[in-house]
């Protein structure tokens, strides 16, 4: 970016306890400053201060949320302590996403800018791909050789009050798959103390990103993770295992009609989850992840990043 802009950079971890809270009270102060003094705000989550005070008419917000699209219902779709609006901009990954995040994020549809996502530019090139699976393969060496199973599910809960891991009966799925296989866990960034950390059936990574698990990943088992659309790009075997679906389908609620749209086998038991493992890929799962891929992602060239470049240009110079 060119060295005219003056780059600003806030970041804040809550922790739902009494200390956490006044911390963040603390930053919350700290923010309006900034916000209030700057020509245009770049936030990737949910933002409390830019939702509950109006800022000045020449501050814009852009939001480059976080995941590459949404499976489950979020932002404005599900109750909430306040409702989120005062954004300006929001990027979104394909079409299909403009009006689900004008809605969740309070913006007309046309301010939904079809970008790309910058995060996802690098899973486009084969070069990262193959560098990244040769470090990861010599940092795990138990992976070399195997069947690499990959186990990312989204959290449960809120976070002002607690996450939860869904349940899984990971000692019966070890011992069902074999020697053949080797079992990757990836807890979700927002839950502490994971009671898989220490769980001798797998293995347990908190500090790689799932863009990189996914350089070395066979076949991906997840949930109503948006992480589900990052793994279309690799064209590989996606599972979900969903126990809870009866209850999560009701609340948050989903996006997509997820029993007919979800591109590979839906489990609700370790029986199910562990027979859709070893069942080879079919021709009806590669033609819903083709159908899904292409209606989550408008590009497909790893030049997001210069896209939403050329938007913060616009918004500055007032071109949008």
């Amino acid at each position: 970016m060119e060295r005219k802009y003056e780059l600003k950079t806030l970041l804040f971890k809550f922790e739902p306890t009494l200390f956490g809270n006044i911390k963040y009270g603390i930053a919350c102060i700290r923010q309006l400053f900034i916000i209030e003094n700057s020509k245009l705000v770049i936030i990737d989550y949910n933002n409390f201060v830019i939702s509950r005070f109006p800022h000045r008419k020449q501050v814009k917000i852009l939001e480059i949320w976080h995941a590459t699209g949404a499976l489950k219902q979020f932002g404005n779709y599900v109750k909430r302590d306040y409702e989120i609006k005062n954004y300006d901009y929001v990027i979104a990954n394909s079409e299909f996403f403009r009006d689900i995040y004008a809605k969740a994020f309070n913006v007309p549809s046309n301010n939904v800018l079809v970008t790309g996502i910058p995060n996802n530019d690098k899973i486009f090139y084969p070069a990262f791909i193959e560098l990244t699976r040769q470090r990861l393969l010599e940092k795990f060496p138990l992976l070399n050789g195997k069947k690499i199973v990959t186990y990312a599910p989204t959290f449960r809960g809120r976070i002002s009050t607690s996450f939860k891991e869904v349940k899984i009966d990971l000692k019966t799925i070890h011992e069902a798959l074999g020697q053949d296989y080797m079992l990757i866990y990836k807890v979700h960034p927002l839950i502490p103390n994971s009671k898989y950390e220490n769980n001798p059936n797998i293995i347990f990574i908190e500090d790689e990103l799932m863009s990189s698990l996914f350089c070395i990943t066979d076949i991906f088992i997840t949930d109503y993770s948006a992480i589900a659309i990052d793994w279309m790009v690799f064209n590989k075997p996606i599972i979900a295992y969903v126990p809870d679906f009866a209850k999560y389908v009701k609340k948050p609620g989903l996006t997509i009609d997820y029993m007919k749209e979800f591109p590979g086998p839906i489990c609700k038991t370790s029986e199910e989850l562990i027979a859709a493992i070893k069942t080879p890929d079919n021709a009806l799962f590669q033609e819903k992840r083709c159908t899904f891929y292409k209606k989550t992602y408008q590009y497909r060239d790893g030049n997001s990043t210069q896209r939403v470049v050329s938007a913060i240009h616009d918004i500055m110079n007032s071109r949008i």
